[in-house]
């Protein structure tokens, strides 16, 4: 029979290596003879030699008190990430952040873990089997949830109090943290967008990166620009400038000045923030066109909520459509597990109490397949909930939802 651990593990690595085949068919980050197939990928993170005692020592006093604490995948070891870096994601890295709640005295958890653009199948494999070592040494009762860069869920965002901040580099391609306050001649130029949930992302640092529609940071070294493009909105604009301030204190240790260029910005100030790029003009910019769509950006889509029943009840594994929104809640079986696909809010994995082994591990095998099916984008979120334990996400999708003691057990029939 397979743990629920094992069904959540093969749906998160089925839907990484989606996420990586689609949106980066030859990625530059995956090692030399490694193979960027369902296959590989599967068989691959089965054997990853993961630092297990490592983790238990990490995880063992994690989720005790409150608040947020971050691990950074490191040689297949998971690192804890400094307070001060809190929100800082470097594109070639996978990243594990808990969340702990406090209710009345009642703990409660979300596990999510990060996929960086560039981060590769070992890396990623290895994030989706500490979320589910992580999730046992709090007992099993953590909501966990796959984020992928640039399409976070607002539940992850809101942990944060600026915008996200994507880093070029990573462990594998050698990344240093930098030096505060340290003026190396190296320059960073984010792109800050977004209608409702605003991103910071780190782009070349040239002019013709930029365009008139949005708002960027430009970080020289010993002093940082917050430039506002003529057609950026207002939303943009605050969380430019509380970035850059964040900036200045992560990357800088609060020494380095932060200059505001609005619509006001004197002719030598607008020069200045050029020439510090190293070229270009107000004039010059690409249009704000050039920047895309700011709800396209947020990769916002609409789509059927369906719920799928996975069982091996006939002796052989199916998947079967079992029901459109507005969905029942009585449609769930504890003997089972079902997959509730919302595609806005990703996809739920359930895991009935009484789910066999098999149904656990083998049926989500059949999850690249789903995924491919479907034909769904590579950043599709996927969140296991175990009977009894569903977030309110998960329960807005059906029409009437009672607790298992009122119901007097989900499909005990």
């Amino acid at each position: 029979m397979i743990s629920h651990r094992s069904l959540f593990l093969l749906v998160v690595c089925v839907a990484c290596v989606a996420a990586q085949r689609l949106a980066n068919p030859v990625p530059a980050s995956v090692p030399t003879g490694v193979k960027n197939t369902a296959k590989d990928a599967n068989s691959n993170t089965q054997n990853l030699p993961v630092n297990r005692a490592a983790a238990a020592r990490v995880f063992g006093n994690a989720g005790k008190k409150e608040g947020i604490e971050i691990w950074r995948i490191e040689n297949f070891t998971p690192v804890p990430v400094k307070q001060s870096e809190f929100g800082k994601f470097y594109e070639g890295d996978s990243y594990l952040v808990l969340k702990t709640k406090n209710a009345g005295g009642k703990l409660s958890w979300d596990i999510h873990y990060w996929i960086g653009d560039k981060s590769t199948q070992d890396e990623s494999g290895s994030a989706a089997i500490f979320a589910v070592e992580l999730d046992d040494s709090l007992g099993g009762a953590p909501v966990q949830h796959r984020e992928v860069q640039g399409h976070e869920s607002q539940l992850f965002t809101s942990y944060f109090p600026t915008p996200l901040r994507y880093l070029t580099g990573g462990v594998k391609s050698g990344f240093h943290h930098v030096t505060p306050n340290a003026v190396d001649g190296t320059k960073k130029l984010y792109q800050v967008k977004g209608k409702k949930d605003v991103r910071i992302r780190q782009i070349e640092p040239v002019y013709t990166a930029m365009n008139k529609g949005d708002c960027f940071i430009l970080d020289s070294g010993d002093k940082i620009y917050v430039y506002y493009g003529v057609g950026s909105k207002k939303t943009e604009r605050l969380k430019a400038v509380s970035a850059a301030n964040q900036i200045r204190d992560q990357d800088h240790s609060g020494r380095a000045p932060v200059k505001i260029l609005d619509q006001a910005a004197t002719p030598e100030e607008i020069e200045e923030f050029f020439t510090v790029l190293g070229g270009g003009t107000r004039k010059t910019l690409p249009e704000a066109s050039a920047g895309g769509d700011d709800e396209k950006f947020e990769k916002e889509i609409d789509a059927q909520v369906s719920l799928y029943k996975v069982s091996d009840a006939s002796g052989s594994l199916k998947i079967e459509k079992i029901g459109e929104k507005p969905l029942s809640q009585t449609s769930l079986n504890t003997n089972d597990c079902f997959i509730l696909d919302t595609v806005t809010s990703g996809i739920f994995s359930w895991i009935g109490r009484r789910a066999t082994k098999m149904e656990k591990e083998e049926a989500l095998r059949k999850g690249e397949e789903f995924l491919k099916t479907k034909n769904y984008p590579s950043w599709t979120r996927i969140t296991r909930v175990i009977e009894g334990g569903e977030p309110a996400t998960f329960k807005q999708f059906f029409k009437e939802w009672r607790t298992s003691g009122d119901l007097m057990g989900i499909g005990r029939r």
